[in-house]
């Protein structure tokens, strides 16, 4: 009875996991189509439109991870909520350890700009919603670093969310090298850098792991958000060059091993 019992909750979270995963499609096309085009005609301020839409993001986000909760996907638990619902003009990086860690960190912010690939810009599922609210296209070029300076100093900016991994560890690894994104716009931008650590217990939905491919058990993400890190508390110089920047990039992949270390 207790193996039978188990292999319906299994097969329960495989049907909720498709149904989590294609509402989530689908919203992406009713926010890029219908709700989108109505926060246009909302205001002419193009500042004000981009807000609403993070904010339509957020919550839409927020929901999504509440249903994946209330079906017995996941649970998920954060320490420094706090920090991160008041965090203005930071860079804010963390760790990619599963598909959803976006979604659940835009979800809990209170104003986020975000970076997007490529893939996102372009998917059909997705594209509406990030572009009407303004993230930014990491094309991998000079632009994209550009961009996100700018953008984090504006005035009242909001923080910008980034992955210096650049992708989802796969199963089985604790990290990925830390492309030299994050550093190089956190040294032109200066502005503090907002670590948050997240762990994946049992690990899912890692990098080339298809969605159908659920542990034996809900998952749960424990988030953990620490406090800034200024640059020049941890770099002697801190012009712009490409010394300081693998400088940055070095200790900040250094602060990551060793907190995800310390907890295992």
């Amino acid at each position: 009875m207790k193996t039978f019992r188990k292999k319906l909750n299994y097969a329960w979270r495989v049907g909720a996991t498709g149904f989590s995963f294609a509402s989530f499609g689908l919203g992406g096309v009713a926010i890029g189509s219908i709700i989108a085009p109505l926060v246009n005609l909302s205001s002419s301020d193009a500042k004000i439109r981009q807000d609403r839409a993070q904010q339509v993001i957020r919550h839409s986000f927020k929901g999504f991870v509440e249903m994946m909760v209330k079906l017995g996907i996941m649970t998920y638990e954060i320490e420094g909520l706090e920090k991160l619902q008041q965090s203005r003009q930071e860079l804010v990086i963390a760790n990619h350890p599963t598909l959803v860690d976006v979604v659940v960190l835009i979800g809990l912010m209170e104003k986020a700009n975000c970076v997007v690939k490529e893939a996102l810009w372009s998917n059909p599922f997705t594209q509406g919603p990030v572009r009407s609210a303004g993230y930014i296209l990491n094309a991998g070029s000079e632009q994209f670093i550009h961009d996100c300076v700018e953008r984090l100093q504006e005035d009242q900016a909001a923080s910008l969310l980034i992955f210096p991994e650049g992708t989802r560890t796969a199963k089985g690894q604790t990290l990925n090298d830390f492309q030299r994104g994050a550093a190089n716009i956190a040294l032109r931008a200066n502005v503090p850098i907002r670590p948050i650590i997240i762990r994946c217990t049992p690990s899912t939905l890692t990098k080339n792991e298809k969605w159908y491919h659920i542990p034996s058990e809900p998952f749960h993400i424990e988030i953990k958000v620490l406090d800034a890190i200024y640059i020049d508390e941890i770099l002697a110089e801190t012009q712009v060059s490409p010394k300081h920047v693998r400088q940055l990039n070095q200790k900040l992949q250094q602060f990551f091993n060793q907190e995800l270390s310390n907890h295992e």
